[in-house]
């Protein structure tokens, strides 16, 4: 298991209701491991320059095919543009997901945050 540490881009206030997303992406096939991470490093680097973004980790089980990531974030809409852009969107598309991938998305206060790995894997079940 790999674990990438959680990574700030913004401070947070204690009281205040954050977006967090959770997702689940499991990988088709064993060879897509290498592309998953090349375009995974794409998508950290479109991370550092999303508007909202308060931070995220990236958890992955590479030789078992399965990751995940968690994000929190300002707030829906930031949520949505960078989901919609490249290379986020284009990495959707290519990178050979299963079909049972999943995400979940919940509200957190600002003191809760980073979240801890089991409280949000907990919102996958």
């Amino acid at each position: 298991m790999v674990e990438a540490r959680w990574i700030s881009f913004a401070d947070v206030e204690p009281a205040r209701e954050y977006l967090a997303l959770i997702t689940y992406l499991p990988r088709k096939r064993y060879w897509s491991t290498f592309s998953f991470i090349r375009q995974s490093n794409a998508v950290q680097k479109q991370l550092k320059g999303s508007r909202g973004l308060i931070g995220y980790s990236l958890r992955a089980q590479l030789l078992g095919k399965k990751a995940w990531t968690v994000s929190v974030w300002e707030d829906e809409r930031a949520l949505i543009e960078f989901v919609g852009k490249s290379p986020h969107v284009d990495t959707m598309k290519n990178v050979g997901l299963g079909a049972e991938r999943k995400f979940v998305r919940w509200k957190l206060l600002g003191s809760d945050i980073p979240p801890k790995w089991e409280d949000a894997l907990a919102h996958l079940s």
